[in-house]
């Protein structure tokens, strides 16, 4: 998840955490590749930021790479 779609909004990692649910800390991690979301979480923040899933996955590399070695490891 890419910080600048957040702040294109002009919102805060709170209130986008609020939002999803989950820890501000949570939505740094993402920002930050520390981790990914969920499939879940995917789909409210594609929703939240009115971005396709599709343009959500393909252009962060991050998570793409994190999701092939995720299905390699299956």
């Amino acid at each position: 998840m890419k910080k600048n779609e957040r702040k294109n909004k002009n919102v805060s990692q709170s209130e986008v955490a609020k939002y999803l649910h989950v820890s501000r800390n949570t939505i740094s991690n993402w920002e930050n590749e520390r981790s990914y979301p969920d499939i879940d979480s995917l789909v409210k923040i594609s929703d939240y930021y009115n971005v396709s899933l599709d343009t959500l996955l393909k252009e962060d590399i991050g998570m793409k790479d994190y999701l092939s070695k995720k299905r390699c490891n299956s």
